[in-house]
């Protein structure tokens, strides 16, 4: 069985059609991903500063620069 040029011609324009595609929702996910997590790391921040308000004003300081620090990295 043979193949004309047509039919792989067609089943290249096929196959490069289906890499876009793929190559998108890849990208998407990719996104989406990187949203959730920068959602996460706000939420997290926020979590830590609700918490923060019912310490002690000493402990408060200290506990917020502390978790602060490391969340900075993170958020940039």
């Amino acid at each position: 069985m043979s193949f004309t040029q047509a039919k792989i011609g067609n089943i290249t324009w096929k196959l490069h059609e289906r890499r876009g595609r793929i190559q998108e929702n890849m990208e998407l996910r990719r996104q989406m991903l990187i949203d959730s997590h920068r959602q996460q790391l706000r939420n997290d921040r926020n979590s830590i500063l609700s918490h923060i308000h019912r310490l002690q004003p000493g402990l408060r300081k200290a506990f917020l620069a502390m978790r602060l620090e490391k969340l900075k990295p993170q958020l940039r």
